[in-house]
């Protein structure tokens, strides 16, 4: 969906009040009774000062985020952004905090796509994006409105090939240098397309972040179903192009492609018999040095046995999608720079129920559905935590965390694993064999990341090298 309809200058404002109540209506105020509909004003502010002091929408990068979901708003989604240069009390037991953006975001209730913005949204504004750097270095209030407004613009595309001035060939090595690779580059893609098209693949695979800026390859691939594979939330690509968001596991050629194939598949936009045609090479090195052509129903032909589709019935793609992106994490930081070993189960609670059994008392008992659905970005904290207790997260096909520190007991199996595997690969693969689920582990030894469906193992991301 695009975004930028929904978004009017005019309701960006600078934020004058201390407290975070006082800030909220300030950028109510922006905002016209009629593109309220029947919402009631008073309600929404109510609720969005309770969220708040519920589960904080604070961001490390000095954004705060608060949003809802409101019953009779009259369009899919409502933005009004503050720009704050003082500290603002933003819960009532906590001390005032240095903000630089209060970004607020209203959606009607029935809008399907309400987590995946919400996360999107929180991504872009992460502590090391480019555009929280823009906007805290805005000098005034039109250039914040020109970066803000930048975040619904996908942006111009730099060329893969440079062009070569006359200044440029009389003005250093440098920038020869860079041209020539440039050259090399275009050369390498150019070869994969003609290599693809003898293999007879149906997809070419870009890995987005071999380039430190995503170069323009449209005229390259006239024609081609292409993908793009990247950690970062908004890549300037054309619009016919699917982006799928993997977090790199480590800075080796291809990290990502394996969990972006398990995204593609489960989202329906790479099929299980397809060829695809991998094109990248080191994370922003800004080199194309690989080409790898995969067979998908080679590839993956042991997951697939026996069965038509990889998710159970009821699970959204974007959960598992989810699950990944915060076991990678997990995987990579973990806690004091060590993996965290843990395990998520994803599927249909009543079947799950009858192998599950609480080690703790239940973290998530009482809490609104919203608040804690996986699909949350500000859950994102909540799970690493919680992922420190014994047992396993419990999830529904919707995304909703039904409790942490569960205990799997299954009958007893003849397991079929690899030697070297513990407890909690076990209890993955049999609650896998007794459920119609899918489970993922994430080993704490070696980071890897692995799913079981139907009792058949497929490694996610590949073990740490030290």
């Amino acid at each position: 969906m695009q975004l930028k309809r929904f978004f009017k200058k005019s309701k960006i404002i600078d934020v004058k009040s201390a407290d975070f109540k006082g800030v909220l209506e300030e950028l109510l105020a922006t905002v016209p009774d009629s593109a309220l509909g029947t919402a009631d004003r008073k309600a929404i502010m109510q609720g969005l000062v309770e969220r708040e002091n519920a589960i904080s929408t604070y961001l490390e990068s000095g954004i705060c985020m608060p949003h809802m979901r409101i019953d009779g708003l009259k369009q899919k989604y409502i933005f009004a952004v503050g720009r704050c240069d003082h500290q603002v009390k933003i819960r009532d037991n906590e001390e005032p905090k240095n903000l630089s953006m209060v970004f607020l975001l209203l959606s009607d209730d029935h809008v399907e796509a309400y987590m995946d913005t919400l996360s999107m949204f929180a991504k872009i504004f992460s502590a090391d994006s480019e555009v929280v750097a823009k906007i805290k270095g805005a000098p005034g209030l039109p250039a914040f409105k020109s970066a803000v407004a930048g975040i619904f613009d996908t942006g111009r595309p730099v060329s893969i090939l440079p062009s070569e001035t006359k200044a440029d060939k009389t003005g250093g090595a440098l920038r020869k240098k860079l041209y020539e690779e440039a050259k090399t580059n275009d050369l390498v893609v150019r070869s994969a397309v003609k290599i693809a098209k003898v293999a007879k693949c149906s997809t070419i695979l870009i890995q987005g972040d071999t380039f430190k800026n995503f170069p323009d390859m449209s005229k390259l691939f006239v024609g081609s179903k292409v993908v793009v594979v990247s950690d970062k939330p908004a890549l300037p690509v054309p619009g016919s192009w699917q982006v799928i968001n993997v977090r790199a596991f480590s800075k080796s050629r291809f990290s990502q492609v394996r969990s972006a194939l398990m995204i593609g598949i489960t989202r329906g936009i790479i099929g299980a018999k397809e060829k695809i045609c991998c094109i990248g090479g080191v994370l922003e090195s800004d080199k194309v040095d690989t080409i790898v052509i995969l067979d998908m129903e080679k590839e993956y032909a042991d997951i697939f046995t026996g069965q038509k589709n990889l998710l159970p019935e009821g699970v959204k793609p974007e959960v598992i999608e989810r699950v990944i992106d915060i076991a990678t994490e997990l995987s990579v930081e973990g806690r004091e720079g060590k993996p965290v070993g843990c395990i998520f189960v994803i599927g249909d609670i009543a079947e799950l129920k009858p192998h599950i059994k609480q080690l703790i008392l239940n973290p998530f008992y009482g809490y609104k559905p919203e608040d804690r659905n996986i699909l949350n970005p500000f859950m994102d904290e909540t799970v690493k935590e919680y992922s420190l207790i014994d047992g396993a997260f419990i999830i529904d096909g919707n995304g909703i965390l039904e409790s942490a520190g569960s205990l799997i007991h299954t009958p007893d199996f003849k397991l079929q694993l690899p030697g070297g595997l513990g407890a909690r690969h076990a209890a993955a693969y049999s609650i896998s064999l007794m459920a119609n689920c899918v489970s993922l582990v994430v080993s704490s030894s070696t980071g890897q990341i692995t799913l079981f469906r139907k009792g058949q193992m497929l490694p996610i991301t590949e073990k740490k090298r030290e």
